[in-house]
């Protein structure tokens, strides 16, 4: 029975897209399929200075999301993944950000390579996104963005452990504005008991920087610490349903939420 160590949506979500199992990519010819469903409701807001407040809203903004994903295993170093997430905000979610009406969209797809070293079971992440998407969801008129970063993963007896850290920066506009870089570190670890079940806990670190118009800062760093427990469930020798809840333990000029995400992908050897 295989059951794969799966993390979605590389670049931009809260756990991104790694294999690491026995190998840490996709075997030569190798698919997975994933699709993700989750929603997160605020409950809270960090200020500036990591501090807690009531998240003042007529009822509990909820921020609903969805993602498709699509990995293949380009030779035994190296696999390419794609990914396309989507979002809606309900109206109490707008009204946190001063907007009067609930809104939903696209945001970039994303393209990225990982490439392994050797056997260690580490290596580099390299991708782009396309100037596609929601400018609501995406924050800016959207804009090609690029991604770098590094993956390592370990495995003994029925303990497993990996990380993850990805830095991404879009090129200033023709208007001068520049969105903040993204800095994101990973890290998680799981066992691996009978029946293909796979509890897990991750903790992820998200940085984004001040953006800037020409030159001059137009906004706050937003910072982000998320704990999310998980389990993965094995359906049958290809499929594997993937359970997450996240919950925002610390930041700052962030919404603190906690929710349910729930994934099954699909992995065909070639």
């Amino acid at each position: 029975m295989r059951i794969q160590v799966i993390l979605s949506s590389l670049l931009l979500a809260s756990l991104p897209a790694l294999a690491l199992d026995e190998k840490p990519l996709i075997e030569q010819g190798g698919m997975e399929f994933g699709l993700r469903l989750g929603f997160d409701g605020t409950y809270q807001m960090l200020d500036d200075s990591w501090n807690f407040h009531d998240a003042t809203s007529p009822s509990a903004p909820i921020a609903y999301t969805s993602e498709a994903s699509f990995k293949y295993g380009m030779n035994d170093k190296s696999d390419l993944e794609v990914t396309m997430p989507w979002a809606f905000h309900d109206k109490d979610y707008a009204s946190l950000e001063n907007r009067t009406a609930s809104y939903g969209g696209f945001d970039r797809i994303q393209l990225a390579a990982k490439i392994g070293l050797a056997k260690s079971g580490a290596g580099l992440v390299a991708g782009f996104y396309f100037p596609l998407g929601h400018e609501k969801i995406v924050g800016f008129n959207p804009e090609w963005g690029f991604t770098l970063g590094a993956f390592g993963g370990y495995k003994k007896g029925i303990w497993w452990a990996d990380g993850l850290t990805t830095w991404s920066t879009t090129p200033q506009n023709s208007s001068g504005f520049q969105p903040g870089d993204q800095t994101q570190l990973l890290s998680r670890g799981g066992l691996q008991l009978d029946q293909g079940v796979a509890p897990n806990l991750a903790l992820v670190y998200n940085l984004l920087g001040s953006p800037t118009q020409n030159g001059k800062t137009t906004g706050s760093t937003v910072q982000k610490i998320t704990a999310i427990p998980g389990c993965l469930l094995q359906l049958d020798e290809d499929w594997t349903l993937d359970v997450r809840l996240p919950v925002v333990v610390a930041g700052a000029n962030v919404h603190a939420s906690a929710g349910l995400s729930v994934g099954i992908v699909g992995y065909f050897e070639p």
